[in-house]
């Protein structure tokens, strides 16, 4: 039961290829804009921001990865006291932390200018979700916060931030995430 089967293969293949295709795409798209308009500017997925982009397409999928293993665990949840409250708790924070990364997905491929905000926001949501997680399982099982806070899971939280900081100073970023600004945004 715990196989990769081919299904996974094949959806694990599809989305690899839609990226692939989507980078490709944005490139020509670039290439052509630069060689019409003779602008030496950056713009499109490319260079470092295919590396943000590979991880923000991913996030949704390991919150719905999430609550599918949530859900398989909701015989050990309603065997301890609290549980339900826990589970609940957990999969209603899950769900709203879900929501803002596939809007934050949907503002990255339609390119809106509002992006590089939803990234952070997104960035500061996972913080406040961990928080809120450790919080609510802690107290509805009555378990010491420290033996749920994992020192190793502080790194993402880092690596993040600097990409953080990248999304808000990149030239790149600035030229490609233009949709939806007026004119006088724009120039």
């Amino acid at each position: 039961m715990n196989t990769f089967s081919i299904w996974h293969w094949a959806i694990a293949l599809l989305i690899g290829a839609a990226l692939v295709y989507m980078v490709i795409s944005t490139r020509k798209r670039t290439a052509n804009i630069r060689t019409s308009e003779q602008s030496p500017e950056l713009s499109g997925f490319g260079g470092w921001l295919i590396l943000p982009m590979i991880g923000q397409t991913l996030a949704p999928f390991y919150s719905i990865g999430t609550l599918v293993n949530n859900a398989k665990m909701y015989d050990q949840f309603l065997a301890v006291p609290n549980g339900l409250t826990a589970f609940y708790g957990e999969n209603a924070l899950t769900v709203g932390l879900l929501a803002l990364q596939l809007v934050t997905v949907v503002a990255m491929y339609t390119k809106h200018r509002l992006f590089p905000k939803l990234f952070l926001y997104q960035w500061l949501g996972t913080m406040a979700f961990a928080v809120a997680d450790t919080v609510l399982v802690s107290a509805a099982l009555n378990v010491s916060a420290a033996e749920l806070v994992n020192p190793k899971g502080v790194a993402p939280f880092i690596a993040t931030g600097i990409w953080v900081i990248y999304m808000l100073k990149s030239v790149r970023v600035k030229n490609t995430f233009v949709r939806g600004a007026t004119a006088a945004e724009f120039a």
